[in-house]
C-alpha cells in the first residue's frame, strides 16, 4: 500500500478523502492508504478519516505522499515542505503564484526524485464533461480567458 495524506479540506479536499477512502475497483487508488488529513481547523474525524498533525504528516514513513487542497496562496510552502521531507505531491492548481517559484519546485522535485503534478479538479466535473460535449467538432473563433486564482 502507497501511504497518503489529504492537506485542506476545503470542497477539494473533501472530495480526495472521500474518493480515497471508496476508491473505484481495479483502479490505481485500491492501492492507495488515506492515513487521515490535515487543516488548521480541528474536525477529529470526517467519516472514517482521522485528522493529523502537519508535523505528523511529514515525519510519517507511512505517509508517501501528499495530496495538497489547501487555499492557493499557501500552495508553494506546503510544496516545498513535503517535498523537504521526501514525499511526492498532488497539488491542486495552481502549483504557485508566480513562474519562477513553480519552476523552482519541478526543480526540488526532480533533484529529490519525488513526482509534482498539478491537478485541476474542476476539469472532471459534470459542467465541464458537458461543455465539452457542447463544443465538440466546433472552431472557436473567437474567445477570452477569465483568470480567478
Amino acid at each position: 500500500m502507497f501511504g497518503t495524506v489529504v492537506v485542506g479540506v476545503g470542497i477539494a479536499g473533501l472530495a480526495r478523502i472521500r474518493d480515497l477512502m471508496n476508491p473505484i475497483p481495479s483502479s490505481p487508488s485500491e492501492h492507495l492508504k488515506l492515513f487521515g488529513f490535515v487543516s488548521r481547523r480541528s474536525f477529529g474525524n470526517i467519516n472514517e478519516a482521522k485528522q493529523i498533525s502537519l508535523e505528523d504528516a511529514l515525519s510519517s514513513k507511512e505517509i508517501h505522499a501528499a495530496f495538497i487542497s489547501t487555499e492557493n496562496r499557501s500552495h508553494e510552502e506546503t510544496i516545498r515542505m513535503f517535498l523537504e521531507a521526501g514525499k511526492h505531491v498532488l497539488v491542486e492548481y495552481p502549483m504557485a503564484l508566480s513562474a519562477k517559484a513553480a519552476h523552482e519546485l519541478w526543480e526540488m522535485a526532480e533533484q529529490k526524485a519525488k513526482v509534482l503534478h498539478v491537478e485541476h479538479i474542476e476539469l472532471l466535473t459534470e459542467e465541464y464533461k458537458q461543455l465539452k460535449k457542447e463544443v465538440a467538432g466546433k472552431d472557436l473563433v473567437k474567445g477570452t480567458l477569465h483568470f480567478t486564482g
